[in-house]
């Protein structure tokens, strides 16, 4: 009888099904100036997950999720996408899967400004602006905080898009940068709301160049920003639900016209809002 069970053991044991192996969700294909989720599925509970894009580190969640983004201009290619497991055995596996990065092709937007508003000529105003887009670099460099875009992004603003993602200013017949964010036309006053919940990094009155400004950190060094609001609704340290208002529309700063700039950054890879999960979409929480 105890030869029979033994037996009936050993069958159970070498019948049972295998446990999944742990696999990676993520595209085979990404845009410059794209961001997607990474979903790491089927891991063994209580891992220890860390990844990295092209040898560049990225940060996952204890439930597996990550923001990978490529940058507007990163060169086009092949990419390397690495996950390793830490196990609680104390034995670690690796992910591996390649990615090419396509080229995007962005447009070309003439602009015309009085000759006053196309550089500073002022000493003083040069500085100025050179400090408070310092401030704003420093915010964009924020990485500690609670994690807060796992449900995805949301459109801040519902309006007519006046100015694309990566379009090539050319200012009063001079080429300039490319656009790292994108406009959306509104009436001035219209409700700005948070597009993901996050803590507000930083608030600045009257910038010279983004007029009023509002910068969100959702965790994981992924950063939006508002910029030419007529009013701000925040402050600095401020947490923030996804759909909360931050500010109203306006013309403040450099800006033509009422408009929201916004912008977006993963770990200061320049992305476009309009691509980010949820956004594209199209679904909207407020």
């Amino acid at each position: 009888m105890i030869r029979f069970a033994c037996v009936l053991c050993w069958l159970l044991y070498f019948s049972a099904p295998p446990a999944e192996a742990a696999t990676l969700e993520f595209p085979a294909s990404l845009d410059q100036g794209t961001a997607v989720f990474l979903r790491v599925l089927d891991f063994v509970p209580g891992a220890k997950l860390t990844g990295s894009f092209n040898t560049t580190p990225f940060p996952i969640t204890d439930d597996g999720l990550a923001l990978i983004a490529v940058d507007m201009e990163t060169p086009p290619g092949d990419r390397t996408l690495q996950v390793t497991l830490g196990n609680p055995n104390g034995r670690s596996e690796t992910l591996t899967q390649q990615v090419v990065v396509n080229k995007r092709d962005y447009h070309e937007e003439h602009i015309t400004l009085p000759e006053g508003r196309v550089s500073l000529s002022d000493k003083k105003d040069a500085e100025r602006a050179r400090r408070e887009t310092e401030a704003i670099r420093a915010a964009f460099r924020v990485r500690d905080g609670l994690v807060g875009f796992q449900s995805g992004f949301s459109q801040p603003v519902q309006g007519r898009l006046s100015s694309v993602f990566g379009s090539r200013r050319i200012l009063n017949g001079t080429p300039k940068s490319p656009h790292n964010g994108c406009d959306i036309a509104a009436p001035k006053g219209t409700q700005v709301h948070a597009t993901a919940p996050g803590t507000v990094v930083l608030v600045g009155k009257n910038y010279i160049l983004t007029g009023n400004t509002v910068v969100l950190h959702h965790g994981h060094g992924v950063i939006s920003l508002y910029a030419h609001l007529d009013s701000v609704l925040v402050r600095k340290g401020d947490g923030v639900s996804q759909g909360q208002t931050v500010g109203r529309v306006g013309t403040t700063g450099r800006s033509t016209g009422p408009h929201l700039h916004w912008g977006t950054l993963v770990r200061e890879q320049r992305v476009d809002p309009m691509r980010l999960p949820g956004v594209a979409k199209g679904e909207k929480i407020y």
